[in-house]
Formats: C-alpha cells, structure tokens, sequence
C-alpha cells in the first residue's frame, strides 16, 4: 500500500499543470499563452477582440528595446524597415507559400518571433504586425513560430481548417455557411468531392480530399519546413530528410491500399518531363483573390508566374 501511494504521489508532481507553469523569462502561464494565441487566431481577418492585445497593436514599439531579442534586434530592425518603406505585401491578398517573396515575409515574422526571449515580447509583437501584415503570411509565421519556439512548448494550435476553413473545403460551402450567417440561419451542409462520378479516380476521392489528412500534411510540414536551416535558425532537425521520406512513403502506401481495394492500379513513379494525364480542379477559394488554380488534363508541369517564382 505504501508502495502505491508514493507512486501516486510521484506521478501528481511529476503531471504537467497547464494552467499554473510559468517560463523564466516571461512569466505568462500556459493558460494565458493559450489564450493570447488563440485570440490572436480568432477571425484573423477581422480586428482583434482582446483588449490586452488590442492595446499592445497600438502601442508597442517592436524596436525600443533590443534587449529582449536573442539577436539584439536585427531580425525585427529588418522587418521594420521594410513595414516602414511599405514593402510587405498588402492585407485582404492571396498568399502562396511558394511564392519566394511572399514566404520571405512570412520569415521575417518568424523570425522576430523565435528572437523573443520572453513571451511579453513575443505576443507584442505578434499582435503589432498581425494588424500591419497579411494574413495569411501572419498565419504562416505564427504557426511555425509556436511550434518550433521553447516559449511555446506547452501551446496547442488549433486546426488551420478552423482558422482558414476556405483552403480545406470546397467554395460552394463556404457560400452556404455564409449565407446561413447573414440570414441567421442555422443549417448542416454536405462537401461533395470536386470530381465526376464518372472519373473512376472518384472511387478514393475520400483519401485524397479528407480534411483531417490535408490537416495532418500541412502540420507536418509546419514540424520540418522545406525552408530551414540549421545554421540560420540556431538548432538542428534530427533526420529530417529520413522523416520526410518515411512520411511520403507511408502516404503513398496507403494511398496504394485504398487505390487496390477500389480496383484502381497503384500510383505511378512521377517524372516531371511527362504528361499528367489526370487533372484536377481543387473547387477552393482564397479568402481574397479567387478561385484556386486548376490543372486540366493531359499538361506539363511549369511554374505559374506570380505564385511560384
């Protein structure tokens, strides 16, 4: 009996009390953390709704005091300035995340943010650039930013298909959904998959347009990002290339089973001097910009001018 109770004791100390653990530096306990980011995510294209964080859009200054940067200030004095000479991409715009200009302002967000060595600074500076930069380059940064900082250990982000619905389901329910709020309507509408019954690529339709998969591939790719590097950001991705092959890998395997299992051949090697045969209209929407490009049948791959170079 002794036994158990000394376990039970140890394993009480020893489980995370969310609400109460503070960081050296800031102060700020996971709770208020949470709270702060999760305002910061709530319709992210409207104004802020937290009076604390309100406030700090207005009137913090990102440059006054260096000393709460790791980098003394030079990843801030950089996005500033280019805030300042009205070089950042404007609000109520598309964002591509392959588009290299656009990705390096979402970076230098991140960058500000990862220097922060305290979470005031942090959620200041989250708040002052997220009413001065797009939203979708603040999205970006602010994701990979709680996932890769120690200030952000115990945060959880919620689903970017709850932030940015429109890029996980299709236009036509992002109108219904709309027109039931204006109208004070409620109602359920059902996702219809973007194909024709006819196409029998249709039949796996299910796997390849889940939301929960496109979630989990997004977040992934939030955890390992294409564009890190080591030397730049202070630490090392264990196996990164490793787990980026094991990842796609399992993908496509399972892919492989569902495609078996529906009397369709599995995926074929991918050569980028050949034509895709199959095309694919993804029937999804900016918030601001249009519809999402499409691929027709039968076409070679090339970069789209403006959104990937």
């Amino acid at each position: 009996k002794l036994l158990v109770v000394c376990v039970l004791v140890a394993a009480a100390a020893a489980w995370p009390s969310s609400g109460f653990q503070s960081d050296d530096a800031g102060g700020a306990s996971d709770t208020q953390k949470q709270h702060d980011v999760n305002y910061l995510l709530f319709k992210v294209y409207e104004v802020l709704r937290d009076d604390n964080l309100k406030n700090l859009a207005k009137t913090f200054d990102p440059e006054a005091d260096t000393s709460h940067y790791s980098d003394d200030g030079a990843a801030v004095h950089i996005l500033a300035k280019e805030l300042k000479d009205h070089r950042l991409l404007e609000q109520k715009h598309w964002f591509s995340l392959f588009n290299t200009r656009q990705r390096e302002e979402a970076l230098m967000l991140y960058d500000v943010l990862e220097h922060s060595k305290d979470w005031q600074t942090f959620i200041s500076n989250a708040a002052y650039f997220r009413n001065r930069m797009n939203e979708g380059e603040f999205v970006y940064a602010l994701y990979a930013a709680v996932t890769h900082s120690p200030l952000t250990k115990h945060i959880v982000l919620p689903p970017l298909y709850e932030v940015t619905p429109h890029l996980f389901t299709n236009s036509e329910v992002i109108q219904q959904a709309y027109h039931a709020k204006m109208t004070q309507t409620p109602g359920k509408f059902r996702s219809h998959f973007t194909g024709s019954k006819k196409n029998p690529e249709q039949r796996v339709a299910y796997f390849g347009e889940d939301i929960g998969l496109n979630t989990h591939h997004v977040t992934w790719h939030l955890e390992f990002p294409f564009w890190w590097e080591d030397k730049h950001e202070g630490h090392h991705l264990d196996r990164k290339g490793e787990n980026f092959f094991w990842v796609h890998h399992q993908l496509t395997v399972r892919f492989d089973a569902e495609r078996l299992s529906n009397h369709l051949n599995p995926v074929d090697e991918l050569h980028w001097e050949e034509t895709i045969e199959e095309g694919f209209a993804p029937h999804t929407t900016y918030k601001y910009g249009g519809e999402f490009p499409s691929r027709p049948d039968n076409i070679h791959y090339e970069d789209v001018d403006g959104v990937a170079r």
